[in-house]
């Protein structure tokens, strides 16, 4: 394949449980729309969750009615309950939770009693207002699902409450998600995409794992257009680049350019290499403005600029060696801060020598 991946980066994430963006850099033109509208379409149709998709309790058979003692009608309290937040266990497929109250009142989730296999997530939630002291018991129906299920849709199981009120459900953990692209720059290159995804989920899954899941998906899809089947890997860590990025608040596999070197790259050139106007001009000419520029070119690069010769370039390359610095250099801008590669430089370390420069 004539496209380079290798350089693909993604910002290692803070922990996102509800809401978030993840940021992937740099992509080919035109990728960030591939990329992003592929993604956001599977998070906003195709995630599994958990949702009451039935309910049933004593004086109630469709939901054109009213439950003794409740403030609201039946069709609030379907509202309210589609609004439910509920996280199963892999291995519970579906569930019968039990809701009990025997006091005037807001009844919420929290009067739920508890299921070893389900977690309700958000237990503040308002179900219904009781108007007087009495018991009641609404048995809630759960299982998971994609998308969203008209009542009618859902299958009613063999041995089923005749009274069981079926209604739609909501399975799919994510609320919102967009995306947007923008220009990107990697050495003289300024065509790059940068893909910015937003992401909100309702709580019973996080952002990362929501994004990620949605991507193996896609790549599932992909593989049998491309003859071979995927396999993962649990021990790659999440937003680590194809090398060895690790992350650690910086770009995948890359370290924050030291201060003392981030001034010097941010030079312009005629103030920290003697270089005579011609050259300069002729740099310039190539929008070769700072130390930066110039560092991302390659000496290939260097020697096609018109009027500038092998001597003009050994100058500058002897002046870079002396910094620590050489030609060739990706340095990348996220947030305004600077990331290059330290095992490009000089020395191990990231930092080379950079001597001061009067």
């Amino acid at each position: 394949m004539e496209m380079d991946l290798a350089g693909l980066q993604m910002p290692a994430l803070p922990e996102q449980p509800r809401e978030g963006q993840i940021v992937l850099r740099p992509l080919e033109r035109g990728f960030g729309n591939t990329v992003g509208n592929t993604i956001r379409r599977i998070l906003l149709s195709s995630l599994r969750g958990a949702a009451v998709w039935g309910f049933r309790t004593d004086g109630v058979v469709h939901e054109h009615q009213t439950i003794p003692g409740v403030v609201e009608d039946v069709h609030e309290v379907i509202r309210n309950l589609k609004a439910l937040v509920l996280r199963m266990d892999d291995d519970v497929e579906e569930a019968t939770l039990e809701l009990f109250t025997d006091r005037a009142g807001q009844v919420t989730a929290r009067n739920i009693r508890a299921n070893a296999g389900v977690e309700v997530v958000n237990l503040d939630h308002h179900i219904f207002e009781l108007q007087d002291d009495r018991e009641l018991r609404v048995e809630l129906f759960v299982n998971k699902g994609r998308g969203f299920v008209l009542a009618e849709q859902h299958a009613i199981p063999r041995g089923s409450p005749a009274d069981l009120v079926r209604i739609d459900a909501i399975y799919n953990p994510v609320r919102r998600a967009n995306f947007v692209v923008e220009d990107t720059r990697v050495g003289q290159r300024t065509d790059f995409d940068r893909l910015v995804l937003e992401v909100e989920t309702n709580g019973s899954i996080d952002v990362p794992t929501a994004v990620q899941y949605a991507a193996q998906l896609a790549i599932e899809h992909f593989s049998f257009l491309a003859g071979s089947r995927p396999e993962w890997s649990g021990e790659r860590q999440w937003g680590a680049s194809g090398g060895n990025g690790s992350g650690h608040g910086s770009l995948a596999g890359r370290t924050p350019v030291p201060a003392k070197a981030e001034e010097l790259l941010r030079r312009p050139i005629e103030e920290v290499a003697e270089l005579s106007v011609r050259s300069v001009n002729s740099l310039k000419k190539e929008n070769i403005q700072t130390v930066r520029d110039l560092v991302a070119r390659t000496e290939e690069q260097m020697l096609t600029i018109d009027n500038f010769g092998r001597k003009s370039l050994q100058e500058i390359g002897d002046f870079l060696a002396a910094q620590g610095l050489r030609f060739g250099i990706q340095i990348e801008e996220e947030n305004g801060t600077l990331y290059w590669d330290g095992g490009q430089l000089e020395g191990s370390d990231g930092s080379g020598s950079l001597n001061d420069n009067e």
